[in-house]
Formats: structure tokens, C-alpha cells, sequence
């Protein structure tokens, strides 16, 4: 995925419509702090999310959603009106905790060790397992693969005299805990020699494993693609961030 083809990093990049992230916000704060009214929820959420968010009266729509829908339960004290969890609103929660959460944690440890690796900052949690099989999609669709892909490979090229691309399909899956298909990461380095980046030979007349060295030009875009995972992963991380603390 080329960055053109990335959308900025949002809740709905995270898999949420606006929707569905207001319902988890407010079935969690209810079921952590108790009973609540529509304005103190909208400014506990504006001082935690830094997100772009629906204003106050969207809110408030879907808090009355929830009360129609039996998830909460209206309680009218005083000419306001206040919220409170129902079991069936416990149930919905546990329902995204149980379908989102894991998923993003698996996918924040990966991104976590990209942090860590390309910027120096955050920690790296250590890997003992591979993202699952069923997370790998959603994984290329808030990240740049190619980026990633391109920037381990002449990460790894500046610090040897030459690597192969099956050495760094093993990097991924150690390093990161992570990897994309074989023939995909191929393709990347067959771009990176026709941009110069990467200049290789056959090991044998079989051609089964090719030699890439890096060129001078390719110290130029490791800077360049560096500075552009960069980015990326670290919004990405930020929005992960602030999701998980919902759920």
C-alpha cells in the first residue's frame, strides 16, 4: 500500500465508526464510575481522547439510543438527566472487549517494537509470538506495509555488505513478530533495484538467492522512508493508545 492509498490514522482507520467508539466511551465510563449525565461524559471524553469527535449533541443522541435499546437505563433527577449501566449495557460491553481488544493489543506490540526500532523512543516488547494469521489484514490497513518492509531491508543493508530477501522476511517475524507474503516482500526489493536504491547479483547460474548491497542513493531513501514510517507508526500508536483505554 502506497501512501497515497493511506487514510489519515483516525477512530474509523481503527475499525470504528464514530458511532460504535461514543457507545464504547460511554458504556465504559458507566460501568467504571457509575451512573453519569450526557455533559460531564462529553467533557471526560474531550479531555482524554484527542481525537477528532462528534460534538455534545451527537452524544447525547447516542446515549438515548442506548437507553431505547435497554443498554441504559434514564433516570430524570433535579431536570437533568442521568445515565445508568443496565446488565444488558454490561453485556454490550463485554461484546467489544471481547471483539476488539485483543486484536489491538496484537497489533500495539508490533507497532510498539517499529516505534522503538525506527525512532529510539517507547519500549519493545519482546517476541514471543507471530501477529496471528486472522490480524495480519487489518494490520495492512493502518500501516504502510511497503514502507516498513522497505525500511528494514535498508536498515538491515546499511549495517552489512550484503543481505537476501529471505533473511529479511526472518528479521520480521523475530524482530517485529510480524511478516508479509514472500512474493510481496520480492517485489519490494525488485522496486528498490529499479529505483537505484539496491543494487544485486545471483549467488549461482540457478538463481535462487540474490545479493543486494546498498547504494549511495539508497542511504538517501533510507533517510527519506524512515522519516515517513516514522510518522505513521507513531500516529497509529497514539490512536491505539487512546482506544484501548476504553476497552
Amino acid at each position: 500500500m502506497s501512501k497515497s492509498d493511506l487514510q489519515p490514522v483516525s477512530i474509523e482507520t481503527m475499525g470504528f465508526s464514530q458511532r460504535e467508539f461514543l457507545t464504547l466511551f460511554i458504556l465504559k465510563e458507566l460501568k467504571e464510575s457509575g451512573p453519569s449525565y450526557p455533559r460531564a461524559l462529553y467533557k471526560l471524553l474531550i479531555s482524554n481522547f484527542t481525537g477528532k469527535v462528534h460534538s455534545y449533541d451527537y452524544l447525547s443522541k447516542i446515549a438515548k439510543q442506548l437507553a431505547a435499546n435497554g443498554d441504559l437505563l434514564l433516570i430524570k433527577e433535579l431536570g437533568r438527566n442521568y445515565y445508568e449501566l443496565t446488565e444488558k449495557g454490561k453485556k454490550l460491553y463485554g461484546w467489544y472487549q471481547q471483539n476488539f481488544k485483543a486484536r489491538l493489543v496484537e497489533i500495539k506490540k508490533v507497532i510498539d517494537r517499529f516505534v522503538f526500532d525506527i525512532t529510539g523512543s517507547g519500549e519493545r516488547t519482546p517476541v514471543d509470538h507471530e501477529l496471528p494469521e486472522e490480524y495480519r489484514r487489518y494490520f495492512s490497513k493502518i500501516v504502510s506495509v511497503k514502507d516498513l518492509v522497505r525500511y528494514v531491508t535498508l536498515k538491515t543493508a546499511s549495517t552489512r555488505s550484503s543481505i537476501y530477501m529471505g533473511e529479511i522476511g526472518e528479521l520480521l517475524k523475530t524482530k517485529y513478530g510480524w511478516i508479509a507474503s514472500n512474493g510481496y516482500i520480492y517485489d519490494i526489493s525488485s522496486e528498490m533495484e529499479v529505483c537505484g536504491s539496491l543494487i544485486g547479483q545471483w549467488e549461482s547460474e540457478k538463481r535462487t538467492k540474490r545479493h543486494l548491497r546498498l547504494t549511495e542513493e539508497g542511504k538517501i531513501h533510507l533517510k527519506q522512508i524512515a522519516d515517513d514510517a516514522a510518522h505513521r507508526v507513531k500516529d497509529v500508536q497514539h490512536y491505539l493508545k487512546q482506544v484501548l483505554q476504553f476497552l
